[in-house]
């Protein structure tokens, strides 16, 4: 698969990242290379794969649990809000 300049610089303007056109080559080589493994793993029989239990045995679940921050990390926020970071918007 190959993907042109014109969409690293529009993938790179929508996750804010800037890239220099002197980039763009190597940009482009090294997604080239990981949509290419993404086409070979679309490729790999997984039909006799038994799906019915995913967990890896004796580790337990983990839960959407909320864990309070180390104090000492939020003292290097530049923004926070209730013990939380406060982050720009970036989906509109």
């Amino acid at each position: 698969m190959s993907i042109k300049t014109e969409e690293i610089k529009r993938i790179a303007r929508l996750a804010c990242i800037k890239i220099q056109d002197f980039e763009l080559k190597e940009v482009c080589g090294g997604l080239d290379s990981i949509l290419d493994f993404v086409e070979q793993l679309k490729q790999v029989d997984c039909s006799r794969v038994d799906d019915s239990d995913r967990r890896i045995a004796g580790l337990p679940e983990r839960g959407d649990v909320a864990v309070p921050c180390d104090p000492a990390v939020m003292d290097n926020a530049p923004k926070k809000e209730c013990n939380m970071f406060v982050v720009p918007k970036v989906i509109g």
